[in-house]
């Protein structure tokens, strides 16, 4: 069971990436090392009062498994409360609370695998990338790693030194392709957007095996990677094998949450509501909630609950709990992978009920 609580850390570092991202790391006292031990790919969620109100948001962890620190990027995006707080606010010192890593963005990891790795981040998608790419080429000492990395221009780069230092440590199994969209490189094949056409042209001119790839990652815009996914697949890669890390929700992502409500209006009705017992931290709270409207998540924390979210979109997976009674129905779930959801876990902040009575255990995560 992953650990939902908030705990003070100082930061120890704050180092700018770009001119609109920043690199924090954070100081993680004796008592508090096992519960911030962290998987590769894995994020943290941060809490601030900005404002007047209280402020969550999650960021990739952009540290290996065996660097010794912990840190995560965090780019400055227009309109967002917490980014533009933590570049503007963030110093060596300050206090900032934080809940232990959580997520599912990886693969176990086995020295004695050689495996192919293939990773395609687009901007800030970079960050887990960093971790996992970091934490392989250490620890599997037979496997190789590609990065296949997105961009706007050169000066949009995050992590651009310390790539260059893992490509110069890993000659002979790490393998950078930069690909800009707004840049000109002097060559066809690594300007533009990418997608699977660009992944064609790539592996044509020998830069790149998709067949031969053990473990994707993919990380960006989610036209991206719905795109990329895939092209992975059409080249028979199994869904086990493709994994993704989605940092926000789209429009489109709107649109279908509007249209599964006016489904539910169309089936249910208007009026038809269900019992919801929500079990958190031992304690079980049981309240009626209407099928139309608010999700569980915001119910259970109307009626005093002190549950764990972050996004609010469906994306990071910080609210997910167990289904242990009844039904409900998600309007997105992108924070779930496909053996969470068959095992009956679910996002809070999507689901809304379906059956008369629904029972979610927060304590099993």
């Amino acid at each position: 069971m992953s650990d939902t609580q908030f705990y003070t850390l100082k930061i120890a570092d704050v180092q700018p990436e770009t001119d609109t991202a920043i690199c924090v790391s954070f100081a993680v006292p004796e008592e508090l090392t096992s519960k911030f031990k962290f998987i590769q790919g894995q994020f943290l969620t941060l809490r601030a009062m900005i404002d007047g109100e209280d402020v969550r948001r999650s960021y990739s962890i952009c540290s290996g498994v065996n660097d010794g620190h912990m840190r995560v990027g965090i780019k400055r995006v227009d309109g967002g409360k917490f980014s533009n707080y933590a570049n503007d606010q963030f110093k060596p010192g300050m206090s900032v609370e934080v809940m232990p890593p959580q997520g599912s963005f990886y693969s176990e990891l086995n020295a004695v695998n050689a495996k192919n790795y293939m990773c395609i981040a687009a901007g800030s998608g970079i960050t887990p990338m960093i971790s996992i790419m970091k934490s392989v080429l250490d620890i599997e000492p037979n496997s190789k790693v590609t990065l296949i990395y997105g961009n706007q221009r050169s000066n949009t780069v995050m992590f651009k030194d310390e790539l260059n230092f893992i490509k110069n440590r890993y000659m002979s199994r790490f393998q950078w392709i930069n690909v800009m969209d707004y840049e000109d490189q002097g060559a066809d094949l690594l300007n533009g957007r990418i997608d699977n056409k660009k992944g064609y042209a790539l592996q044509k001119a020998g830069l790149i095996d998709i067949k031969s790839t053990d473990e994707a990652f993919i990380c960006g815009p989610e036209a991206m990677m719905t795109e990329v996914s895939r092209g992975f697949r059409m080249e028979g890669l199994g869904e086990d094998q493709i994994h993704y890390e989605l940092f926000a929700s789209s429009s489109s992502d709107a649109q279908a949450t509007l249209e599964k409500a006016q489904a539910r209006v169309a089936q249910y009705g208007e009026d038809k509501t269900s019992k919801v017992t929500v079990i958190a931290d031992g304690r079980s709270v049981m309240f009626d909630l209407a099928t139309v409207g608010q999700n569980i998540l915001d119910a259970g924390l109307d009626a005093g609950m002190d549950l764990p979210y972050s996004c609010k979109g469906g994306v990071c997976s910080t609210c997910k709990c167990k289904l242990v009674k009844g039904e409900v129905e998600m309007d997105i779930s992108h924070g779930l992978e496909k053996h969470e959801i068959d095992a009956g876990y679910v996002l809070s902040c999507q689901a809304h009920p379906i059956t008369d009575e629904v029972v979610l255990d927060f304590d099993q995560r």
